[in-house]
């Protein structure tokens, strides 16, 4: 053969190498398209390429190999799924002088390989190892039959011999391009020596391998008719293995209780898996705990709620004083429950400052229900396996906590408290708020199904109350399935009554003493000198501090009043003091209001100036929100200067420096923008501003005043601190209808809309 040309034919996977056939079957039009064109005008010869990257569609001309197969097209049959068998004859190898484009095909120009010069004494000693080798493999392979050494008998071409070999060994695709590749007949002779030695021992570690199992499944087989012949002569005896016993017990557990079908067939067959395991494999504890886990389940057990309102308030009423938002939601699902007899369950999420009873208020739900009450606390968890469970597959796994929860319940209706929702974190474990979202979901809790158990629970009829502090560190998703009810800090009057009705008697009835009484100035003065909360439970400890002093220094069979003037020789010193809240004295000053996770505070803010050249201090560890109030509030009065009839002249030749008193304490939000405009004006009017007048709203550059939150704590505190006037956004009002009564009454409450109207009212 001389240089021709010659059209290509990608092969893909497989491997036909001279002196071999091979059969395929075409679905390509393109594949069908070069077959025809090559019978037709090639007599039937292809160039055979074996890509490198057998996923490759479309390779590069560049990085197609130099080296091919010549092939002929020895017969073709179409058949009628629009399938062609073609069988393919391998003749030579020959070298790829360069590849081209015609038409749409691709041809190669190609030309015949010069037979290098054999050493032969060296190729009768690789033949005869060769021979050794291959006799050794066919003894010990099933892969290939003693048929090839017939082929080979007679064959004294180097060539053939090793191309006959290989096209019988079970090579990868990589390996058995290498001798398409290999021009020189004694290196491909030493590479299938070395092949056919890696096969060797491939097939005896095989062979090892599959001797092994079959001795175990023997070692098995043989344990387990031993035994079935114990169990048999044991029966014979009257004696019964304890295993069985066991097994006796389960089947009877399972037909006994009230269990769905699919859950039933699970259990049979997970008991069935028990019987049939070895008492000494680590499997029988795996079974046996998974299916203790199913029955101890409560898969249908439901306690019958309490439907009676009256009853239901009085309960509410006599565990916590207030929260009529809460109670009056729980009024109402019972009451539509009543009446429809719908099953859904609200997912409510309690929000408020800590001590306000949000977790307490839940178990009193569950009681006032007559429902099982459980509870779990999620802050802190970074696992979602903690929400979802663990797979069977791991070393002690169990369930999530929430079906351990529903284990503990035994009922399928709960109350079920998720504790401090807003503390979830998230790490390289999975992130639990997203584990959460099948559970809250009412479209999927349905069909909740825990990694451990693997099978659908239905939770729909559980009703869940969360717990947070603050709705802003729940992540979107898991808060758009909650219905948020906020409960917020607690007024001195109401601090009285918690103290009254519920503090003070559940104290006496632990410590078994009825004869301590507090006075209603004692209750207010721990509240306001020892206490600083939202809360109760500072209060709470306070009031244990002082009956336990009580109980021990005087007679238990006495009558004891303790009153304000009694405090301090109980509790001590004050802890804290409200600020005589002394009448400004000097200009800048301005009081603010503030909310904190604590409940409201008084937030002076301070202005003053000095020469210098327009420059800004701020101190009180501000946070970026606050400091852009502060930028903002500069801004609309320089704006608005002449409106404010200030001279332009003070923000060029001075400096200007803020502070927010409680320097230690971090302070941020946009609420505090009407109280530093106010603060900056009383200084460069020379207006001094009584503290009396409180006001609380972000202000924009154009002096709009918007609506602020926490309205209700920062008025509670307003009350407390002796402000009389409060300036408040007209776009809070809405929020006012929520105020305790002897709020509103101590405040004079003003409602504006832009600052021109706090600057009307304070500065003309």
């Amino acid at each position: 053969m001389t240089q021709t040309n010659l059209l290509v034919l990608y092969l893909r996977e497989v491997v036909l190498l001279p002196f071999n056939e091979i059969r395929l079957e075409f679905t390509n039009a393109e594949d069908k398209k070069i077959l025809k064109l090559a019978e037709r005008n090639y007599d039937g010869y292809l160039l055979l390429v074996n890509l490198d990257d057998p996923l490759e569609e479309s390779p590069l001309i560049d990085e197609l190999p130099k080296f091919g197969i010549l092939s002929k097209v020895k017969s073709k049959i179409d058949l009628q799924n629009g399938v062609e068998r073609v069988i393919l004859s391998g003749i030579e190898r020959i070298k790829v002088l360069n590849y081209f484009v015609t038409g749409e095909e691709l041809s190669a120009f190609v030309l015949p390989i010069e037979k290098p010069n054999c050493d032969m004494p060296l190729a009768v000693a690789l033949k005869r190892i060769v021979y050794r080798k291959l006799d050794e493999y066919i003894n010990i392979s099933p892969y290939m039959s003693n048929t090839v050494i017939g082929r080979i008998s007679d064959v004294q071409n180097i060539d053939k011999l090793v191309d006959i070999i290989v096209s019988e060994l079970p090579l990868d695709y990589e390996d058995a391009i290498k001798y398409i590749r290999i021009i020189n007949p004694i290196d491909r002779l030493k590479l299938v020596i070395e092949d056919l030695s890696k096969e060797i021992e491939t097939v005896k570690l095989e062979n090892k391998i599959e001797d092994n199992i079959k001795l175990k499944l023997e070692e098995e087989q043989r344990e387990y008719m031993l035994r079935e012949k114990i169990r048999l002569l044991k029966e014979e005896l009257g004696e019964v293995d304890l295993k069985e016993e066991d097994i006796i017990k389960l089947r009877n557990k399972v037909n006994n209780e009230n269990i769905p079908l699919h859950i039933q067939k699970r259990l049979n067959e997970e008991i069935e898996r028990y019987s049939l395991a070895n008492p000494s494999s680590p499997e029988v504890t795996t079974i046996r705990t998974y299916i203790d886990w199913l029955l101890a389940l409560p898969w249908s057990v439901e306690s019958k709620d309490n439907t009676d309102i009256k009853s239901i308030e009085s309960v509410l009423d006599s565990s916590h004083f207030g929260l009529d938002k809460v109670k009056k939601r729980i009024i109402e699902y019972i009451a539509v429950k009543k009446k429809t007899s719908t099953s859904s369950s609200p997912i409510i999420c309690l929000v408020g400052p800590p001590g306000v009873g949000k977790t307490s208020l839940a178990s009193s739900i569950a009681k006032a229900l007559n429902r099982d009450f459980v509870k779990i606390s999620v802050g802190g968890i970074n696992d979602e396996a903690e929400i979802l469970g663990h797979r069977r597959t791991y070393v002690a796994a169990s369930p999530g906590k929430i079906i351990q929860s529903m284990k503990k319940a035994k009922t399928v209706n709960p109350v079920f408290l998720i504790d401090e929702v807003d503390k979830l974190t998230k790490d390289y474990k999975g992130d639990p708020a997203s584990a959460l979202l099948e559970v809250l979901d009412r479209e999927q809790n349905s069909r909740f199904c825990d990694n451990y158990i693997e099978e659908e629970y239905d939770l729909s009829k559980v009703l869940f109350i969360l717990t947070a502090n603050n709705t802003s560190d729940i992540p979107s998703p898991l808060l758009d399935r909650l219905e948020i009810i906020r409960l917020s800090s607690y007024t001195v009057f109401e601090k009285i009554n918690i103290a009254k009705y519920h503090l003070i008697p559940e104290l006496l009835n632990d410590y078994k003493v009825k004869n301590i009484k507090f006075t209603d100035t004692a209750i207010e003065k721990i509240i306001k000198y020892y206490t600083k909360e939202a809360g109760a439970r500072d209060l709470y400890r306070q009031l244990d501090s002082i009956i336990r002093k009580v109980i021990i220094s005087k007679n238990k069979s006495s009558k004891i009043t303790i009153d304000d003037q009694d405090i301090e020789s109980y509790l001590g010193m004050t802890k804290y003091t409200i600020p005589a809240n002394e009448e400004n004295k000097k200009t800048g000053i301005v009081n603010g209001l503030a909310y904190t996770p604590f409940g409201g505070t008084l937030l002076k803010v301070t202005c003053t100036a000095y020469p210098g050249h327009g420059n800004i201090t701020l101190t009180g560890v501000l946070g970026d929100v606050i400091k852009e109030s502060i930028y903002i509030a500069l801004s609309y009065i320089k704006a608005n200067n002449e409106r404010f009839k200030i001279d332009y002249k003070i923000f060029e030749e001075s400096d200007f420096h803020f502070h927010i008193e409680e320097g230690g304490i971090p302070k941020d939000g946009p609420s505090a923008g009407v109280t530093i405009v106010t603060s900056i004006l009383s200084l460069l009017k020379n207006k001094i501003i009584t503290s009396k007048v409180s006001m609380t709203g972000e202000i924009t550059l154009r002096g709009k005043i918007l609506p602020i939150g926490g309205l209700k704590e920062k008025l509670i505190s307003a009350t407390t601190n002796g402000i009389e006037t409060v300036y408040l956004p007209i776009e809070s009002s809405k929020e006012l209808s929520d105020l305790p009564s002897e709020v509103k009454e101590r405040l004079n409450i003003k409602l504006v809309e832009d600052y021109e109207d706090i600057y009307k009212d304070l500065f003309k």
